[in-house]
């Protein structure tokens, strides 16, 4: 594929803000809006697709005409295929896409008291993990739909991620256990059965958000607001590879709320996590990515090597963070203009330098969930479009080599 040579490029160098592991009284410069935190319920039902007009044929910007309806996690599963977790009202279903955006086949999950918040594709099956009924729910199906086994864990609670072993599955997010919400994470064989559980909790709330495993342990982030302050810190917690805990920090702003949305880890180890960190009135935010030792272990606290502030427009948040030739890919939704989102990409190098940013939008609300890096290096992403009537629909991206979207490019 031809890769375009950019000529001149002029790099918004971004001032990170580098945290302390010690409580500040640090203030950062906001723009107010009446944001609210939660994201929307999960996703929902595809069909037609409408095209939104491109004039490169190698990149698009697709609005899917299935209104209330958008797309959350998506991954690869076979050469030129992935699939995306789709959400509309309490219905869940898995939606295959090809590189060019085309839905291919559509797949009934469930519906009901039933939330789905993460799935992988390991084994030729699919299993997902999220909540029913109030408890921490698992579901393994074919890759033809069929259910092939399900565990519900025997806590009030949600589980918010799951990764694949090579023979099981890792799974963390919250429960409720003497009377506070606690940090959960557990392996499960591949016939359903669990191996090992462990619950991590203090005085209030503890909530593991995202996890990644290699060959020795196991290392989860997520939320905890058992301090002086009751606000979110970000929470890192290690487990070695049979569940046993070995290491456990929190870090975090006197003034802010701590909002970690994904973690990943490079070939040597290093720790990338990307959220956001609000206001205490949770109105105001700025995306945020953190790089942390690989050594944690032998630290009694946690060594951030950096911890930067996103100035990317006036609001920022960061929903997905993944590592890919030795860079660090960040996609989000941006705001200027009050409630205009737009979607970011941001790649950087492993010490933080910028090496390409761009913004995507036109003049509807655009929200990013997830993305993949395509063979070629195009960013294929999912998510939702508002209109000026509040309608939802589904929202494919996908850039050419060099990131560009044309006629979708903001400054």
């Amino acid at each position: 594929m031809f890769f375009a040579i950019i000529t001149l490029s002029i790099f918004f160098f971004v001032s990170g803000i580098y945290l302390s592991n010690s409580k500040t009284n640090d203030t950062v410069d906001f723009l107010s809006s009446t944001y609210d935190s939660q994201k929307e319920p999960l996703i929902q039902y595809l069909s037609n697709t409408q095209e939104v007009n491109s004039t490169n044929s190698q990149s698009f910007f697709k609005k899917i005409d299935e209104n209330g309806t958008y797309l959350t996690k998506t991954i690869q599963t076979n050469n030129n295929e992935y699939v995306s977790l789709a959400i509309k009202g309490n219905q869940y279903y898995l939606y295959f896409i090809d590189e060019e955006g085309n839905i291919r086949k559509e797949m009934f999950i469930e519906s009901g008291q039933v939330s789905i918040n993460d799935f992988v594709f390991f084994n030729n099956t699919f299993t997902l993990v999220g909540q029913k009924n109030g408890k921490p729910y698992i579901l393994n199906i074919s890759d033809m739909g069929e259910m092939n086994w399900s565990l519900v864990i025997n806590f009030q609670g949600a589980l918010n991620s799951i990764k694949n072993t090579s023979g099981s599955y890792i799974v963390g997010g919250w429960v409720i256990a003497n009377g506070n919400s606690q940090a959960y994470i557990s392996e499960i064989n591949l016939t359903g059965k669990k191996i090992w559980e462990n619950m991590y909790g203090r005085d209030r709330e503890e909530k593991i958000v995202d996890l990644v495993i290699d060959n020795n342990r196991i290392i989860a982030s997520g939320t905890s607001n058992s301090n002086p302050e009751k606000q979110n810190d970000l929470l890192i917690l290690e487990y070695s590879r049979e569940g046993i805990l070995i290491f456990s920090d929190e870090y975090g702003y006197t003034t802010f709320h701590e909002n970690p949305n994904s973690i990943t880890q490079d070939n040597e180890g290093n720790i990338y996590i990307g959220g956001y960190i609000t206001t205490l009135n949770e109105q105001e935010w700025k995306g945020f990515i953190m790089k942390i030792s690989k050594d944690l272990e032998q630290k009694d606290t946690i060594e951030v090597e950096y911890f930067e502030t996103l100035s990317i427009k006036s609001l920022s948040r960061v929903e997905e963070v993944k590592v890919y030739n030795n860079q660090i890919y960040m996609l989000g939704v941006c705001v200027d203009n009050w409630p205009d989102y737009d979607l970011f990409l941001r790649i950087i190098n492993p010490n933080g330098v910028l090496i390409e940013q761009k913004i995507y939008g036109t003049n509807d609300q655009e929200i990013i969930y997830s993305f993949e890096i395509l063979p070629a290096g195009e960013i294929l992403g999912t998510g939702q479009v508002k209109d000026s009537n509040n309608q939802v629909y589904p929202l494919i991206i996908k850039t050419d080599s060099s990131y560009s979207i044309p006629q979708k490019e903001k400054p």
